[in-house]
C-alpha cells in the first residue's frame, strides 16, 4: 500500500474520508498501490515521499517549538495544495 499525506485540497483545510475514517490535512493514509483515486487527481492526497513539511516560524522569523501537550506538531507547517491553474 502506498502512503499519502492529506494536503487539504485547494484551500489547505479540507479533510477527507477513506474507508469510513476521517483524515485531516497533514494526516497520513494508506491506499492500495496502483488504485486510481479521484482524491489524488483532485489534489487532496500527495505521495508521502514527495510531501515536504517546513519548519514553522513566528512573526520575528524564529523557529516555533512543538508543544508536547498537544497532538499536533506545531514546529512544522503543513504545505498547502497547489491552486488550480498553477496559481
Amino acid at each position: 500500500m502506498a502512503k499519502y499525506v492529506v494536503t487539504g485540497g485547494t484551500d489547505g483545510q479540507s479533510g477527507i474520508e477513506v474507508a469510513g475514517k476521517r483524515y485531516e490535512p497533514g494526516d497520513t493514509v494508506e491506499i492500495p498501490a496502483g488504485k486510481k483515486d479521484w482524491r489524488i487527481d483532485a489534489g487532496y492526497l500527495e505521495l508521502a515521499s514527495t510531501h515536504k513539511a517546513t519548519r514553522a516560524r513566528d512573526d520575528n522569523g524564529h523557529y516555533v517549538a512543538d508543544d508536547p501537550d498537544t497532538p499536533e506538531n506545531e514546529a512544522y507547517d503543513q504545505p498547502t495544495a497547489k491552486k488550480a491553474g498553477g496559481k
